[in-house]
C-alpha cells in the first residue's frame, strides 16, 4: 500500500491540487496585501512568502515541483506588476526620487523572475528620466548658467548610474536605456555643446574653478561621456579651441597634463 503512494501516479494526483489550492491561496492573500499595502510593504511581504514557499517545496516536495510552485511569483508579482510600479505616493518613480535602493533592489530581483518583469521596470523608469532630462534641457531659466546646467547634467547621470549599479545588478537594458534618453534629450538643446565647452573651460581654468588637479581626469571623463552623446561634435571642438587657446595664451589653465589628456581622449574618440 505504502509503495503504491509512493507511485508516480499518486503523487501526480496530490501534486494537482496541492498547486492549485496553493495558487489558489496566494491569489487572495495578494489581493488583501494589494489593498492595505504600499508598494515597499507589499514588496517585503512578497518576498518572505516566496521565500517560505521555495523553503517548504525544499523540504517536503520533490525537485520536479520547485519550478511548479515558484509559479506563485504569478500570482504575488507578475499578476500586480502595474499596480505596483504605479502607486500612488511608493511606486517606482517614487522610489527613484527618493534614491530608495533596498526598494528598488528588491523590486528588481521579484520582477526578474517573471516575464516582461523588467522591460515594466525599465519602461517606467526610462519615462521618468525622459521626463526630468527634458525639463531641464529645455527650461529657459536653467541654461541661464550653462556650467550649472551641463552640472545638473552630470548629477542626475550620476544618480541613475548609481542605481542601475546598486539596485538593478548594472543590467545592461537599463544602462542602454539611459544612455539612450540622455543622447535624445541633450540634442535637444542646440547649446548643449558650446555649454559643455564652456563647463570645460570653467574647471581648467585656474582661480576659476572648483577642481583639485587631482580631481580633474574624473572631470575629463565626465565630460567625456557627454561628448559621446553629442550630435554636433563639430560644434563642440570649434567652442572648445577657441576656449583652449584662451586658457594657453592667458596662462590660467589648471594643468598642462590635463589639457593635453583631454586632448588625447577627443582624437581617440573622434578617430
Amino acid at each position: 500500500m505504502l509503495m503504491e503512494l509512493g507511485s508516480p501516479v499518486h503523487q501526480e494526483d496530490f501534486k494537482k491540487p496541492f498547486l492549485k489550492a496553493t495558487a489558489d491561496f496566494y491569489r487572495v492573500e495578494s489581493q488583501q496585501f494589494i489593498k492595505c499595502c504600499d508598494c515597499s510593504d507589499y514588496l517585503k511581504k512578497a518576498k518572505r512568502r516566496l521565500n517560505k514557499e521555495i523553503e517548504r517545496v525544499s523540504n517536503y516536495m520533490d525537485a520536479e515541483s520547485e519550478s511548479k510552485i515558484t509559479n506563485v511569483e504569478e500570482e504575488m508579482i507578475a499578476n500586480h506588476m502595474q499596480t505596483l510600479v504605479h502607486m500612488e505616493n511608493s511606486g517606482l518613480v517614487n522610489m527613484l526620487l527618493d534614491d530608495r535602493y533596498d526598494d528598488l533592489k528588491r523590486m528588481y530581483n521579484l520582477f526578474h523572475g517573471v516575464h516582461r518583469g523588467l522591460d515594466t521596470i525599465r519602461d517606467v523608469m526610462t519615462s521618468h528620466i525622459q521626463d526630468t532630462v527634458k525639463q531641464l534641457v529645455t527650461d529657459p531659466e536653467r541654461v541661464k548658467d550653462p556650467v550649472e546646467f551641463v552640472q545638473r547634467l552630470l548629477d542626475e547621470k550620476a544618480e541613475y548610474d548609481m542605481i542601475i549599479s546598486f539596485a538593478f545588478n548594472n543590467n545592461k537594458i537599463f544602462q542602454n536605456a539611459l544612455n539612450s534618453s540622455f543622447e535624445h534629450f541633450i540634442n535637444l538643446n542646440a547649446c548643449s555643446p558650446k555649454f559643455i565647452s564652456l563647463f570645460v573651460d570653467d574647471k581648467l581654468q585656474k582661480g576659476h574653478n572648483d577642481v583639485g588637479e587631482e580631481d580633474v581626469e574624473v572631470v575629463l571623463d565626465k565630460v567625456m561621456m557627454l561628448f559621446c552623446y553629442l550630435q554636433g561634435k563639430d560644434v563642440f571642438k570649434t567652442y572648445y579651441k577657441q576656449h583652449l587657446a584662451k586658457r594657453l595664451l592667458s596662462g590660467k589653465t589648471v594643468s598642462d597634463d590635463a589639457e593635453r589628456s583631454l586632448i588625447a581622449k577627443l582624437q581617440t574618440e573622434c578617430g
